[in-house]
């Protein structure tokens, strides 16, 4: 059935687009998709522009498109100064403002036919009837909750099932302006939000909204377009911010969409398909395709000085879907509207994604694996095959599937499952094994103090212990326990030394690299392919040996009775802790979901809070300091070991800077020779 339709679109798009016929794959632009780890990579040509809209027309300068549920055409054109509605054909139907509109911007049709437009000019939104019949204006609200000196410049509008108007306009600032049929302003609709900062949050943590009243706050940027869907949502786009740039707003004019959707700050509209698909075009003529959901599926086009480059633009500044899929994008400069329409890859996607949203993933993963074997790196289809596998209880081939998309969500519910199913296996084993060990360690014990047979293997470790390097090494969890106490053998010279702190010093790296490859998928966001260990290794060094150097220079020059030695050992055995505990944890991660995160958390926490405890305690027993005058030495530490680092970096900014200029020099010397 789908490849019948498939061949039916083809045959339609021929007939209606005579470009078509020479139309293919090969087009003037790379499609870009995401992987499962967020990398940008190139993938199958998603659309491909199969001609112009409404050719010869005269369409000078489209600023909005809109298409109906009759797959009618509406273009705001400044140029004309009017409204004109196409059928699918390309035909003209009807013209609307014809001597009324200065600068229409903005265009919408509801369900009776009634079309309204954001006319910048007049400062105005029209409503006509499908005739052309002027029915309604709607100008700058009376009510003094619109605000007296708030600007009324409409720039695009569209209409809810309610018959509510919503209006975007120049520096809207409040958000979308709502208006009743009759013209009565009900309010302002899911104005945009600052991205959070510190500086914002103790703004407002010591202010009242008073005071915040007062003070000059930054407003967030006005939304720059509109769509509203079958089901009644309502999607904004921003321009000049990446923060929350596409939203998709709930009744209470709340975000449903990940706040960094996007990077781009250029975007300047937004359309939605039959999916709930996201459709974006910024003004660099780049088009971008979002699920549902906000993952982005595709970005393509571009933009071209040449006039006559199908598939490239030069000024976009509108785009829209019809019912088949395929997208119509204005150009305001060259005064065209280009038509793309779903490639094959594009349509099994499409197909997927229909069933997958409906919650049939087991209909749905054929679609997968074959967008799948077209591109194994095409990161939601590993997703949606993973949730169809799940589905079917196959829950160690999905576990794979969601490992491969990043979806730890997913993961954990597999491995949760995986994991219950192993316990319901094995677990009276598991505890009749750890019973006998029980009884055979208790029965071992037993006869030892009968026969006292265990001797020689006792002499073998107490000989061992008595060994002064293994003495040393043993005598780091007694940090834990006595931290004080350590402190005065360690500076009396007693029980450890520079050799056994410098074994520490490697065993900390070596536990925290084999943490980068054995913490569990969904405790990390490491990916070890591309792990750098000289890199690794020197995260872990440089910043505990900048703090060991500085902190006997500051505690040098402020009288602290710690020598460099004592510095450097008592350092390490503070991290007592962490050398414990830390692969316990981490292996421990393996066997947990996200149910059970906080044991990770905050075992994580505990120790490395338990740490900083301990080495607190030995920089203020090593250089005699009381309490405050401990807190003073670390802090000017921390600050010294900030200004050491900036000296070397601007050292490294001298000396490259030198280096390329000899280079240079001698570059041109044998040039010139």
């Amino acid at each position: 059935m789908s490849e019948l339709l498939i061949a039916v679109f083809c045959l339609w798009s021929i007939i209606l687009f005579p470009e078509l016929s020479s139309a293919s794959v090969s087009v003037p632009y790379e499609t870009e998709t995401l992987t499962a780890d967020g990398n940008v990579i190139e993938t199958q040509t998603a659309y491909v522009p199969i001609g112009l809209f409404a050719k010869g027309e005269n369409i000078l300068n489209p600023e909005d498109i809109y298409i109906d549920e009759n797959n009618n055409v509406y273009i705001a054109d400044s140029g004309t100064k009017t409204v004109t509605k196409f059928d699918e054909n390309g035909n003209v139907l009807q013209v609307y403002g014809k001597n009324l509109l200065k600068e229409p911007l903005g265009v919408y049709s509801d369900r009776n036919n009634n079309v309204y437009v954001a006319d910048y000019g007049n400062q105005k939104v029209y409503k006509f009837k499908g005739n052309g019949e002027l029915v309604q204006e709607y100008g700058k609200p009376d009510s003094p909750l619109f605000g007296k000196d708030a600007p009324f410049k409409p720039e695009k509008v569209a209409v809810d099932k309610r018959g509510n108007i919503y209006i975007i306009g120049e520096s809207a600032n409040n958000g979308i302006i709502q208006l009743s049929q009759d013209g009565t302003f009900l309010g302002y609709y899911g104005a945009n939000t600052l991205k959070p900062s510190v500086g914002k949050f103790l703004q407002e943590l010591i202010t009242t909204e008073q005071q915040q009243a007062r003070l000059f706050m930054k407003k967030p940027p006005a939304p720059s377009n509109i769509s509203i869907d079958e089901q009644g949502l309502v999607y904004t786009v921003t321009s000049g911010t990446a923060w929350e740039a596409i939203r998709k707003l709930n009744i209470a004019g709340g975000n449903l969409l990940p706040p960094d959707i996007t990077e781009e700050t250029n975007l300047v509209d937004i359309a939605t398909g039959a999916l709930g698909n996201i459709y974006a075009v910024g003004n660099d003529g780049i088009i971008y395709e979002y699920d549902s959901s906000g993952n982005l599926l595709f970005s393509f086009g571009g933009k071209t000085n040449e006039t006559n480059r199908l598939g490239l633009t030069m000024q976009p500044s509108s785009i829209a879907v019809d019912d088949l899929g395929r997208l119509y994008v204005t150009d305001r400069e060259q005064g065209k509207i280009q038509v793309f329409e779903p490639t094959e890859f594009t349509t099994t996607l499409h197909q997927g994604l229909a069933l997958f949203e409906e919650g049939f993933y087991v209909e749905s993963e054929k679609y997968w694996d074959e967008i799948l074997r077209l591109n194994s790196s095409f990161g939601l289809a590993h997703m949606a095959k993973g949730e169809a596998l799940y589905k079917q209880q196959k829950y160690e081939e999905a576990l794979k599937e969601f490992k491969l998309a990043h979806d730890k969500e997913g993961y954990s519910n597999a491995f949760w499952e995986l994991r219950y199913r192993w316990m319901e296996e094995h677990l009276a084993g598991t505890f009749l094994i750890v019973f006998a060990f029980f009884i055979t360690g208790s029965a071992v014990k037993f006869v030892d103090r009968r026969r006292n047979f265990l001797q020689p293997a006792k002499d073998i470790s107490s000989g061992m212990k008595r060994q002064g390097l293994i003495q040393e090494l043993l005598f780091l969890p007694r940090f834990i326990k006595r931290p004080i106490d350590s402190v005065y053998y360690l500076k009396s010279y007693e029980r450890v030394s520079i050799l056994s702190a410098t074994i520490l010093y490697l065993v900390l790296v070596v536990e925290y690299v084999l943490t980068i490859y054995w913490t569990g998928f969904l405790f990390t966001n490491r990916m070890t392919e591309n792990v750098n260990i000289f890199m690794e290794i020197g995260t872990v060094l440089l910043p505990l040996f900048l703090f060991i150097t500085v902190n006997y220079l500051v505690s040098t020059i402020t009288d602290g009775e710690g020598k460099f030695r004592d510095v450097y050992i008592g350092t390490i055995y503070s991290l007592a802790p962490t050398l414990l505990f830390l692969l316990p944890i981490t292996l421990v991660s393996n066997i947990l979901t996200y149910n059970e995160a906080f044991i990770y958390t905050f075992s994580m926490q505990v120790m490395i809070a338990w740490s900083v405890i301990i080495l607190f305690t030995t920089i203020k027993e090593i250089h005699d300091f009381s309490f405050w005058g401990t807190v003073r030495n670390i802090l000017i530490t921390l600050f010294g070991m900030f200004l050491t680092v900036l000296v070397f970096f601007v050292l490294y900014v001298l000396v490259d800077q030198l280096y390329q200029f000899v280079t240079s020099v001698i570059e041109e010397v044998l040039l010139r020779v």
